[in-house]
C-alpha cells in the first residue's frame, strides 16, 4: 500500500513550471486545431477562416521563437495569440449549435488536462506534433495517479480516461497510424465501464464499433446512448445511429421507425422555434433519411415527395440566406435524390438533368472557395452518379470522361491531405468506375492497371487499420475485379487465387460481424466467380458446391430481408446458377424446381416495382431458363413482351436490345 506521504508528494505540483508553457495558449491551439475545428471550417468553407487558421499558425511561431529568444515582446505575442484562438473558436460557436456542443464536450477535456503542469507540458507536445508521446506521458501520469489514489471514485477515473480519449479520437481523426480504430475503442470501453452515464461516450464507442465491423455492440452501445440522453439533440442523435445500424442489417422496418420517431421530435422542435435554421436544417436531414428508406422499399412516389418536401426546407433557408454557401450547398442533397428517383424510374433524361443542375451548383461553389476540399469532393461524387446514368444509357465514352474527371479531382484531395483515410479510400472506389468502362470496352490491360492501383489503396488503408471493415471490403471488390479481367484474359489461375484471396476476406468479416447484411453479402461475388471458374475447368461438383453456398447465404439474408429487391435478385441469379449445373447433368426435375423458385422471386419482386428495368430483367432471365427445361414458348413469350415494352418505354438496356431477334428467331421455329 502506498504511503500517504508518498501520495501527498505524488498529487503535489511541482515547485516550478516548465518553462515557456502557457496553460490558456495550449489549451486554444488544441481547440483551434482539433479535428471539430477542422470539420467546422471546412462546413463553413469560408476563406475568412482559412486565413484565421493561418494567421493564428504564424502568431504562433512567432511566439514561440520570442520565448525561446527570452524576447520582451513574448508576453505581448502571447495576449495576441490567446485572443486570436479564443475569437475563432467563440465565432465559431456563435454560428453552429452542433459546434457548440461539441467543442464544449472537447474543451472540457483539454482544460482540465492542462490544469496540471505536467498535462500543459503534454498538451504543448500534442500541438507541436508529437501526438504519441503526449499521450505517452498522459498515460503515464494517469497510471502513477491512479496507483497513489486507489481510493478515489471510479467516476475520478473515468473523467481522466475521456480526457484522453477524446485526444486519441482526435489523433485518428488525422490519420494517425498510431491510434486506430481497436486501439481507441478500447479506450472508449474503459471509460464506458468505468462512467456508463455519459451519453455522448455511448456516441462515439456506437461509430467506433460500426467502423470496426461489430454491429451487435454497436447496437447495443447506441441503445444506451438512446437511454443516457437527457436532450432532444441527444436522442435523435442515439435515434440515427440506431436507424443506420439496423439498415445495415436489413431491418428496414426497424430502421424507419427510428427516423420516424426523430421526425416527431424535430416537427415538434420546429413549430417551437420556427425560425431556427440549425432545427430546419435538421429536419430535412430527418426527411432525407425517410425519402431514403422509402425508396429501397420501391416507394418511389413516397420517397419522392418526401425528398420534394426536403427540398422545400432547403430553399426557404437558400432564400433568406442567397449569400450563404452552406445554404446553397444544402439544396444540392434533396436535388440528387430526386434525380436518383427519376433514374430509377427510367426516366434517363430527367434524371441526368436534375445531377446536370447539382454539377453545376457544386461547381459555381467550388469556384468561389477553390480550396475547399469538400466542395471539390461534392463535385467528384456527381460526376460519377451522372457516369453512372450515362453508363446505363450505353454511353461508354460519356461515362469514363466524368469518371477520369472524378479520379482526377480525389486524387488531387488524396495528394493534399495523404494522411486522409477517407480520401484515399474515394479514390479507391473511382478508380474502380473508371476501370469498370475499360474492361467492358476491351481495354483489360487498362482496366487491370486501374484496378491494381484501386487494390494498393486498399491494401494500404487495411494494413493501417485492420479492424476496419470498411477497407478490407475495398481489398476485396479490388480483388474481384481483377479477378475477372483476369478470367477474360485466359488466366484462370490467377483469377481463381484472386477470388479466394476475396472470399476469405468476406468470411472473416462476416465471422467479425455476423448480423451484417451488407458485410455478409459480400462473400456472394467470390462465391459465384469460384463456382464459374471450377465450371469451365470441368469441375461440375466444385461449381456445384460453391453456387450452392452463395445460394444458401443469399436466401438467408433474403429471409431476413424479403423487400430487399438487391437481395432477390441474389437469390434468382444462385438458383440459376445451380439450375444450370443441374441440367447440364440431367436433373431436370431439379433444374426446373430451381428455375421455377426463381421466376417466382423475380416476378414477385419486379411486380411491386413495375418501372424498374433491372427487375424486370431478372424476369426475362428467368422465363429464358424456363423455356430450355420446359420446352414450351409460353415462356419465350413472356421474355420477348418484357423486352418489347421496355423497348416501347424507352428503357430497354443498350446489351438487351440483340436478344428481340433472337428470341423472335425461337419463336418463329
Amino acid at each position: 500500500m502506498v504511503a500517504p506521504a508518498a501520495i501527498v508528494a505524488t498529487l503535489a505540483p511541482p515547485a516550478v513550471a516548465a518553462p515557456g508553457v502557457n496553460a490558456r495558449v495550449e489549451v486554444g491551439a488544441t481547440l483551434v486545431a482539433s479535428s471539430v475545428t477542422a470539420e467546422e471550417i471546412e462546413r463553413r468553407a469560408s476563406a475568412r477562416d482559412r486565413a484565421r487558421q493561418a494567421e493564428i499558425a504564424e502568431l504562433r511561431a512567432s511566439y514561440q521563437a520570442a520565448v525561446e529568444a527570452g524576447e520582451a515582446r513574448a508576453a505581448e505575442l502571447e495576449a495576441r495569440l490567446i485572443d486570436a484562438q479564443d475569437q475563432l473558436v467563440a465565432d465559431l460557436a456563435a454560428d453552429s449549435g452542433a459546434y457548440a456542443r461539441e467543442i464544449a464536450v472537447f474543451r472540457g477535456a483539454i482544460e482540465s488536462i492542462a490544469s496540471t503542469p505536467e498535462g500543459a507540458v503534454a498538451l504543448a507536445r500534442f500541438n507541436d506534433g508529437d501526438r504519441a508521446g503526449a499521450i505517452a506521458v498522459l498515460d503515464d501520469l494517469r497510471a502513477a495517479r491512479d496507483a497513489a489514489r486507489q481510493v478515489r471514485a471510479d467516476l475520478e477515473s473515468a473523467s481522466e480516461a475521456r480526457e484522453i480519449a477524446v485526444l486519441a479520437l482526435d489523433a485518428r481523426a488525422k490519420g494517425d497510424p498510431a491510434f486506430d480504430t481497436a486501439a481507441v475503442v478500447a479506450r472508449y470501453e474503459e471509460v464506458v465501464e468505468l462512467d456508463p452515464g455519459a451519453h455522448w461516450d455511448w456516441i462515439e464507442l456506437t461509430r467506433l464499433y460500426r467502423a470496426a465491423g461489430r454491429t451487435d455492440d454497436a447496437i447495443a452501445a447506441a441503445e444506451r446512448a438512446t437511454e443516457t440522453a437527457d436532450t432532444d439533440h441527444g436522442r435523435v442523435a442515439a435515434l440515427t445511429e440506431t436507424a443506420g445500424i439496423l439498415l445495415s442489417r436489413g431491418d428496414r422496418a426497424g430502421a424507419l421507425e427510428r427516423y420516424e420517431q426523430n421526425l416527431a421530435i424535430m416537427e415538434r422542435l420546429s413549430a417551437a422555434n420556427p425560425t431556427s435554421t440549425e432545427v430546419s436544417r435538421n429536419l430535412g436531414v430527418v426527411l432525407g433519411s425517410i425519402g431514403d428508406i422509402r425508396l429501397s422499399q420501391g416507394d418511389r412516389a413516397g420517397a419522392l415527395a418526401i425528398y420534394r418536401r426536403s427540398l422545400e426546407i432547403a430553399r426557404r433557408l437558400s432564400a433568406a440566406e442567397p449569400d450563404s454557401s452552406i445554404y446553397t450547398r444544402d439544396l444540392t442533397v434533396p436535388m440528387s435524390k430526386i434525380a436518383d428517383v427519376l433514374l430509377s424510374q427510367g426516366d434517363r433524361a430527367g434524371g441526368l438533368e436534375q445531377y446536370g443542375r447539382v454539377l453545376e451548383i457544386q461547381e459555381g461553389l467550388l469556384a468561389t472557395e477553390p480550396g475547399s476540399s469538400e466542395y471539390a469532393r461534392d463535385v467528384s461524387v456527381s460526376l460519377n452518379r451522372i457516369g453512372d446514368a450515362l453508363l446505363s444509357g450505353g454511353d461508354q465514352a460519356g461515362a469514363l470522361e466524368r469518371y477520369r474527371r472524378s479520379v482526377a479531382i480525389a486524387e488531387r484531395l488524396s495528394t493534399a491531405d495523404p494522411a486522409s483515410v477517407n480520401r484515399a479510400h474515394d479514390l479507391g472506389v473511382s478508380l474502380h468506375r473508371v476501370g469498370d468502362v475499360l474492361a467492358d470496352q476491351g481495354d483489360r490491360a487498362g482496366a487491370l492497371q486501374v484496378y491494381e492501383r484501386s487494390l494498393a489503396i486498399g491494401e494500404r488503408l487495411s494494413a493501417a487499420d485492420p479492424d476496419s471493415a470498411n477497407m478490407a471490403d475495398l481489398v476485396s471488390v479490388s480483388l474481384n475485379k481483377i479477378g475477372d479481367v483476369l478470367l477474360d484474359q485466359g488466366d484462370a489461375d490467377g483469377a481463381l487465387e484472386r477470388y479466394r484471396r476475396s472470399l476469405g476476406i468476406a468470411e472473416r468479416l462476416a465471422v467479425a460481424d455476423p448480423t451484417s447484411i451488407d458485410i455478409t453479402r459480400g462473400a456472394l461475388i467470390p462465391l459465384d466467380r469460384i463456382g464459374e471458374v471450377l465450371l469451365a475447368r470441368g469441375d461440375v461438383e466444385g461449381a456445384l458446391e460453391s453456387y450452392g453456398e452463395s445460394l444458401a447465404i443469399a436466401e438467408r439474408l433474403y429471409a431476413a430481408d424479403p423487400s430487399s429487391a438487391e437481395l432477390s435478385r441474389s437469390v434468382s441469379v444462385s438458383l440459376n446458377n445451380v439450375g444450370d449445373i443441374l441440367l447440364e447433368q440431367g436433373d431436370r426435375d431439379g433444374a426446373l424446381e430451381r428455375f421455377e423458385r426463381s421466376l417466382e422471386i423475380a416476378s414477385r419482386v419486379a411486380a411491386a416495382d413495375p418501372d424498374s428495368a433491372e427487375l424486370a430483367r431478372g424476369v426475362l432471365v428467368s422465363n429464358v431458363k424456363m423455356s430450355f427445361v420446359t420446352r414450351e414458348s409460353r415462356y419465350l413469350e413472356a421474355a420477348l413482351a418484357i423486352l418489347l415494352d421496355q423497348q416501347a418505354r424507352g428503357v430497354l438496356l443498350p446489351e438487351d436490345e440483340r436478344f428481340i431477334p433472337v428470341i423472335q428467331g425461337m419463336l418463329s421455329q
